[in-house]
């Protein structure tokens, strides 16, 4: 069995891949704190859009689109959870140090941070849906 023909799975993979990317442009902006010239970069957010009305048109068969909507700051949002590919882009950064360098090291560390948990939080869901699925399949729930 595919695991990436269930399109949950597919975007849970999607998304750890791109957090692991995200994991290495912040590593390498830390590594360069401290190198003259150096300009932070940082990772377009990908959309995750397209992946509900896929999955809407798919289930429901209309191929109208589906908006996700929240009612909080605090709420997960749609952006940056699926993508195939990664841009680097130039950080958009108003701070920039006497020797030309614009990497502030404490907006990468807390970037750092937020990714590792958003990595945990997607390699959680992945058990989680592993462990339905061994459900359904009779392998698993404590038989």
């Amino acid at each position: 069995m595919d695991l990436s023909s269930i399109p949950i799975m597919n975007a849970l993979k999607k998304h750890m891949n791109w957090l692991n990317t995200n994991q290495s442009v912040i590593s390498q902006n830390i590594a360069n704190a401290d190198t003259p010239g150096y300009r932070a970069k940082q990772l377009e957010r990908n959309d995750f859009s397209g992946l509900v009305d896929q999955l809407s048109s798919g289930q429901t068969g209309s191929s109208k689109s589906t908006v996700m909507k929240t009612n909080s700051a605090r709420h997960m949002n749609a952006a940056g959870v699926t993508g195939d590919t990664a841009t680097v882009k130039k950080a958009d950064s108003s701070e920039e140090s006497l020797n030309g360098n614009s990497v502030v090291l404490e907006d990468e560390m807390l970037k750092l941070a937020d990714n590792q948990m958003k990595y945990g939080m997607v390699v959680n869901l992945y058990k989680k849906n592993m462990g339905l699925m061994k459900i359904a399949m009779g392998k698993g729930g404590g038989r």
